[in-house]
């Protein structure tokens, strides 16, 4: 349970987003290494070995976030709902975040990107 000294209370507001943003900074990364590696060529339990480890890593900050909910729970009602609230925040931007990766194929504008490519404006 929190304890009543101001840094947990603000440590515990802010960490749902803090969860956020590691969300979108792994997602994003290891989209960009698993396409420049290839990994989006492999297959795992019938999904690509890309879409597969991104959406574990994806699940993993998912879980933590609803872990951290019921960390709340022992708190006063004022911080528990602005902690609550925030939180519900980061659980919103997390699954706007991560969604594409379930939508969309892995790699897709960096394989339309280098079919628009033009000969004329590499050289310059």
């Amino acid at each position: 349970m929190p304890t009543s000294r101001p840094i947990h209370w603000l440590l515990g507001c802010t960490a749902g987003l803090l969860l956020w943003a590691s969300s979108f900074v792994v997602l994003y990364a290891g989209l960009t290494l698993g396409c420049e590696a290839g990994w989006h060529a492999g297959r795992l339990a019938g999904f690509n070995l890309l879409t597969a480890a991104l959406a574990l890593a994806w699940l993993v900050h998912l879980l933590a976030l609803a872990a951290l909910w019921r960390w709340f729970g022992g708190w006063a009602e004022p911080l528990r709902r602005l902690a609550r609230v925030l939180t519900a925040v980061a659980v919103a931007a997390t699954v706007w975040t991560g969604w594409p990766l379930l939508a969309l194929p892995p790699c897709a504008g960096q394989m339309l990107a280098s079919t628009m490519e033009d000969a004329a404006c590499s050289t310059t």
